[in-house]
């Protein structure tokens, strides 16, 4: 994956369909894309990436879970706890921090990350978890909401992720803001008037201290329905802006079907 990477452009410009070139790289690795899908790939790179047996997307995500994991598990709990947003307990010397990401309840413990006592084996939901609380939260949120593009390093990733997720829900609830609004209400959004006029805003918490702003315009004579995803202009000092790009896609996900 990484001599894959080392000779694509890098620029993150998402006319491949994916947000970044590593996401890229570790499709191609993972023989779920090919070289030729990325439109500035040189032609030697196919022998590159057919050289040697892939490896897994989920056994690079495992290996960068794991080092968050290792790192996570020496943070000071209380004091993580509160910073985020999470619910901090200590039952009889065993520390745990609670929170919910999306619609699920998870527990850390210094073993590393439940869900109804059972270990987490997903590498994402891990690495998501782990990076938020482990950043602590460096600073207040702003109460300014911005698009995603607003954040460094990140401009060439509007493309796709206007694809991914704003576009997507706009067609499936096109001509259908009372089925917006059901399906915002059924994932605990809340209608927020907010700092943007829109025919409907509606605020998400993917996270105790990660809020998503919904603002949908609905159809008319001129213009179809339209729909922008705002975040909390200080989001990064809680998570990671790539990792936060990946959760919004997957609240989408869920959130249309």
């Amino acid at each position: 994956m990484i001599e894959i990477l080392k000779k694509l452009p890098k620029t993150n410009c998402g006319e491949c369909g994916e947000l970044t070139c590593m996401a890229f790289a570790l499709q191609v690795n993972h023989a779920k894309r090919k070289i030729t899908d990325c439109p500035f790939a040189p032609g030697e790179l196919s022998e590159v990436s057919s050289s040697k047996s892939p490896v897994t997307l989920e056994d690079n995500y495992g290996r960068v879970s794991d080092e968050l994991e290792k790192e996570t598990s020496q943070t000071d709990f209380k004091k993580s706890a509160h910073a985020i947003g999470g619910f901090y307990e200590n039952r009889n010397g065993v520390e745990t921090i609670s929170l919910k990401l999306m619609d699920k309840i998870y527990e850390l413990r210094r073993e590393g990350l439940f869900e109804n006592s059972e270990y987490c084996r997903d590498s994402w939901t891990k690495i998501i978890v782990y990076d938020y609380i482990r950043r602590m939260g460096e600073e207040p949120l702003s109460g300014e909401w911005v698009t995603l593009g607003c954040f460094r390093n990140t401009a060439s990733h509007v493309k796709a992720f206007q694809k991914k997720a704003e576009e997507k829900i706009a067609d499936v609830f096109n001509n259908n803001l009372n089925g917006l609004k059901v399906r915002c209400k059924k994932f605990d959004g809340k209608e927020d008037p907010g700092k943007i006029k829109a025919d409907y805003v509606c605020r998400f918490d993917l996270l105790p201290r990660i809020p998503l702003y919904l603002c949908f315009w609905e159809a008319d004579e001129e213009y179809q329905a339209s729909c922008k995803l705002f975040i909390d202009s200080n989001a990064e000092a809680y998570i990671d802006i790539e990792y936060l790009a990946y959760l919004v896609e997957s609240f989408v996900e869920l959130f249309v079907q």
